[in-house]
């Protein structure tokens, strides 16, 4: 009631009246035509190698003795407490802390053993594949909000090839400069940017229709977040309850019937 007050006093509007327009406008450019996204990309094996060297490279830069100050500093207190480590707030939230954990627990003394050695080595390896697996995601994310959504207006996206470093400048540098170029001169270009993933049945998918869920008693804006909505935790328990209760009463009016 307070921001809807806000808006008024300001815009001289209602509040439901510009999140309206902004609903209708979602998915939209701000500046069509002011954006191209130029995406690097190699193949998968090589970006597996890559990302595995580049923890390499943290470690012999002192990424563990890092970790260990970091745990002293902000974790030590909460376990003397009683209380778990954190690792879902501000730095803790990174790659690293997690996959440590257990080497962090142990003492000066433990990390020098076998044991502790061979426990660092498993929280490396498992740095490693949390951060493939989140090289992973971004790609899919990348994929998902910008080639496979159906209501999104796109700017166009180029992917350049940097498996090969060998030949950057053939590959990533000429044909950024090219691609930049005939954009700033709005002239064509001879590189043909990504296109759309979007299957049939998505492209039919109406963002801004409404549609009603006569189970949760709710009205949800867009076929999508309908969907969504349909698979959701909240609404197959509601879906239970009243199918419980249903029957319930079913077998309370049988039971009626047969006295």
């Amino acid at each position: 009631m307070r921001r809807s007050i806000e808006v008024w006093l300001k815009t001289g509007r209602c509040h439901s009246e510009i999140l309206a327009e902004q609903k209708m406008s979602e998915g939209e450019l701000r500046k069509p035509g002011a954006t191209i996204i130029l995406w690097l990309k190699c193949e998968q094996t090589v970006h597996d190698e890559r990302l595995n060297a580049r923890v390499d490279s943290m470690l012999e830069e002192g990424l563990i003795q890092e970790l260990l100050d970091f745990h002293a500093r902000h974790n030590m207190h909460r376990i003397q407490d009683g209380k778990p480590p954190d690792y879902t707030k501000g730095i803790f939230q990174t790659l690293g802390f997690k996959e440590f954990h257990e080497y962090l627990m142990l003492s000066e003394e433990e990390r020098n053993s076998e044991v502790g050695k061979k426990l660092l080595e498993i929280s490396i390896e498992n740095m490693k594949m949390a951060t493939r697996r989140y090289a992973r995601r971004q790609n899919k994310m990348i994929r998902g909000r910008f080639l496979q959504h159906p209501t999104r207006q796109i700017p166009p996206i180029y992917e350049l090839d940097t498996t090969d470093v060998s030949r950057w400048d053939e590959l990533v540098k000429s044909k950024a400069i090219e691609i930049i170029e005939s954009f700033l001169n709005e002239s064509p270009c001879p590189i043909e940017p990504l296109k759309s993933e979007i299957s049939e049945e998505k492209r039919n998918i109406d963002g801004n229709s409404y549609n009603y869920c006569d189970v949760c008693n709710r009205v949800l804006l867009g076929d999508d977040i309908y969907a969504i909505h349909l698979k959701s935790f909240r609404h197959m328990r509601v879906l239970k309850k009243k199918k419980r209760l249903e029957k319930k009463s079913k077998n309370a009016e049988e039971s009626l019937k047969c006295d």
